[in-house]
């Protein structure tokens, strides 16, 4: 360590010339350029054990308003007791009477410094900024290191502001697919510079820096969350969020339609249909399509997850009531083969079921081992830290497949409390036995909504109570006046007749469902019969008709 603090010495000696030396244990230091040591200086003999220095960093005006800092060399102790020796640094002065400024991190040898520098917020307050940096270093009783730091100052970005409209108030109601046109040229840069870059996240997966003005549609219903961002030619980029709610319509619901339907000429068909609106949300869930086939590798654990990001920074379980269930769709020929269990996304670990249960079937399950890729019928199963009701074992044995239900976990599932609830939440099934297998179809969390500062949820309006956004269209219809769901066909001619029935949502978005009505010749008459003819008993009579 010695051999390093000396290299990095001679190295700061380059860079610097004759510049000054400043340790830790100066306290104050106004310049901008040097090198900040620890307490150590330049004898390289680094810090001692439980040092705690507060330090000052200011621009001395010679060069930009604002410190910064790059580490050359960071090689702190993490031996002994917590906490380990560290470093914080804050972006202005912490002098204990004005408020505290902002922490840019706390540092460690496990998680060392790059370049460190005060941010334009920082230049630009005259309280307790100025451009300056504040360090405070500790260490605990156990180990000791170097640091060092080159100075500099530099003038820091006044980032450009980006301003972005879409001709309308948002949220903005749209269909799936529809073209929206964004506009940014209301964005400006900081005098005397000039936006030179336009980057649109369209909150899909998909960015566009072609210009100002672009044109995107979204093909999936949900809310999409628009940002812009502008670079101006200073290399600054906006800190302000634009955030466009876009919110693409849900496609409906149709059910209980007039099937496909042949008649005769002149009969007729009635017309029905139920459609119901679709709510869409952004809490997060699986979607794990037509199922995933659980294969039964003895002791591989399948996994599935899901990811958060709407709660808070931060935010954690405080209260296990407050994780309503654990839900999961699925089949099994054997439940006493599994392990099944829910990791946050702090690492906490329960387990739900812990084999047991023998081969009581989960679902309506394929026990058929010649047939392992033929998925059964999947049921839902829930967990909850208020279920009274036992577990998947104590509700076994009774010859019948588990019943579809809520039940106990387990172990209790408080030992999720304090979990952070933003990130991976991951699903977890085992299989230590032989034989037998199933399919996963799904699986989520149900949290109390009071835990979502700002989930969205929207229900498109169908207009089905009217013909002008709710109607049939086809060969012959009649509608009923009263309720334009329903209505007669009463196709005129012989062929395959299309009968759509459409309707429009309060987006503006239309939809719709149709069925075929086949239309056979009808019976073609009178037929007369003429004449007198004896035939024996049991003969075969031939009758000719036009």
């Amino acid at each position: 360590m010695r051999t390093l603090a000396m290299a990095v010495i001679a190295v700061l000696a380059i860079q610097t010339a004759q510049a000054q030396f400043y340790t830790i244990a100066d306290g104050y230091v106004a310049a901008c350029t040097g090198a900040l040591l620890d307490s150590g200086g330049e004898g390289a003999s680094g810090y001692g054990d439980n040092e705690n220095y507060t330090m000052y960093i200011c621009p001395d005006g010679s060069g930009g308003p604002g410190i910064s800092l790059q580490w050359l060399t960071f090689n702190l102790s993490t031996a002994g007791a917590l906490p380990i020796d560290q470093l914080a640094i804050y972006d202005g002065l912490l002098d204990g009477v004005n408020p505290d400024p902002p922490l840019l991190g706390i540092y460690d040898g496990n998680n060392p410094p790059n370049i460190t520098s005060a941010s334009f917020e920082n230049v630009q307050n005259t309280v307790n900024g100025g451009g300056c940096l504040t360090l405070v270093f500790t260490s605990n009783a156990t180990g000791t290191g170097v640091f060092a730091a080159a100075i500099s100052c530099f003038a820091p970005c006044e980032p450009p502001t980006a301003s972005a409209t879409v001709g309308a108030a948002t949220p903005l109601y749209v269909c799936q697919g529809e073209p929206v046109t964004f506009d940014g040229n209301a964005s400006v840069a900081a005098s005397p510079f000039n936006i030179v870059e336009y980057n649109w996240d369209f909150d899909n997966g998909e960015t566009d820096n072609s210009g100002p003005v672009v044109t995107h549609s979204f093909d999936e219903p949900g809310e999409y969350v628009v940002q812009l961002y502008v670079t101006d030619d200073n290399d600054c980029v906006n800190t302000n969020r634009t955030d466009l709610a876009i919110w693409v319509s849900t496609t409906p619901n149709f059910s209980n339609i007039t099937p496909n339907t042949t008649i005769c000429e002149g009969e007729q068909v009635p017309l029905t249909v139920d459609v119901e609106a679709v709510t869409w949300s952004d809490l997060p869930g699986s979607n794990l399509g037509d199922g995933i086939f659980l294969p039964d590798d003895q002791g591989v654990p399948f996994t599935s997850t899901i990811t958060f990001s709407t709660f808070a920074p931060g935010q954690t379980l405080e209260n296990i009531d407050d994780l309503l269930s654990v839900c999961v769709d699925m089949e099994h020929s054997f439940m006493g083969d599994l392990v099944v269990q829910l990791t946050c996304p702090s690492g906490q670990t329960v387990t739900m079921h812990q084999q047991g249960g023998g081969g009581t079937f989960l679902g309506e399950a394929v026990d058929d081992e010649s047939q392992p890729d033929v998925q059964g019928v999947c049921w839902n199963y829930c967990w909850s830290p208020t279920a009274t009701n036992g577990t998947w074992v104590d509700n076994s044995g009774n010859g019948s497949p588990l019943a579809s239900g809520t039940y106990e976990s387990v172990n209790p599932m408080d030992v999720l409390v304090g979990c952070q609830l933003n990130g991976t939440w991951t699903f977890t099934i085992t299989d230590l036995w032989a034989i037998d297998n199933g399919f996963l179809c799904n699986w989520g969390l149900n949290f109390d909504g009071s835990l979502f500062p700002e989930l969205t949820s929207f229900t498109p309006v169908l207009g089905i109570s009217t013909a002008d956004s709710a109607s049939w269209q086809g060969n012959g219809v009649a509608l009923d006046p009263q309720n334009p769901l329903q209505g007669v066909a009463t196709p005129v001619g012989v062929g395959e007749y299309d009968y759509v029935f459409s309707v429009t949502d309060n987006f503006g978005c239309t939809y719709d469902t149709s069925f075929v009505i086949t239309v056979n010749p009808g019976i073609q008459g009178p037929i007369n019969i003429t004449g007198n003819n004896t035939i024996c008993d049991g003969s075969i009579a031939y009758l000719n008709a036009p």
